[in-house]
């Protein structure tokens, strides 16, 4: 982040930051708000959503928080195109965020340990995939002779019978990678594995 300081002082652009992940991160690291970076203050804001942390996707409940006047034109605009949010979500929101965070740190363990299956158990097949270090997702490289992440997902598909995103569904600077949820338990995710072991792909 303050590599990306310098850059928005010189062009005058804001910096808008999506921090849905930051309470999602493994092997005893913290999440980091951009926010605390020296004077991200003047010249951004920061998401933060509710639905990776606490598991309320449905209820579409986030803030917004930083600089003043971005906040205050947010609200103006949000006042115009929304009738608000349901008093009740709200109030569960709040006791979310003041109360105990034993769940959402339950949550990571749980995500850690799928992380752990799932990237050690393709290391021992021949798939090398770093452990990631956070978030409910695992971005995989294409191994060598495999062709575009597109192509590398159908044979997967096709010969393991396991369905993963293609990183080129995410832009030019995903192709090389796909991206696989960490939303399957330990022994669904060991299954996979199997599948793909038994596939002979590697």
């Amino acid at each position: 982040m303050t590599k990306l300081l310098p850059g928005q002082k010189k062009y005058d652009v804001l910096v808008i930051h999506d921090n849905a992940y930051s309470d999602i991160i493994f092997d005893g690291n913290v999440g980091q708000s951009f926010l605390k970076t020296e004077g991200a203050l003047d010249v951004g804001v920061e998401f933060f959503s509710l639905s990776k942390s606490f598991d309320v996707t449905g209820a579409r409940i986030s803030f917004l928080i930083g600089r003043k006047d971005i906040v205050d034109a947010a609200k103006k605009l949000r006042s115009q195109i929304d009738f608000g949010m349901f008093l009740p979500i709200q109030k569960a929101a709040i006791a979310a965020l003041t109360g105990p965070d034993d769940t959402v740190k339950a949550q990571n363990r749980e995500y850690q340990a799928r992380r752990d299956a799932l990237c050690g158990g393709a290391r021992k097949i021949g798939w090398n995939i770093p452990d990631s270090k956070g978030s409910m997702f695992v971005w995989a490289p294409v191994p060598e002779g495999h062709g575009s992440s597109m192509e590398f997902c159908m044979e997967l598909l096709e010969k393991a019978g396991v369905l993963c995103t293609p990183g080129s569904s995410f832009g030019p600077s995903g192709e090389g990678y796909i991206r696989m949820a960490l939303v399957a338990t330990v022994p669904v995710i060991n299954e996979a594995l199997k599948a793909i072991e038994d596939s002979k792909i590697f």
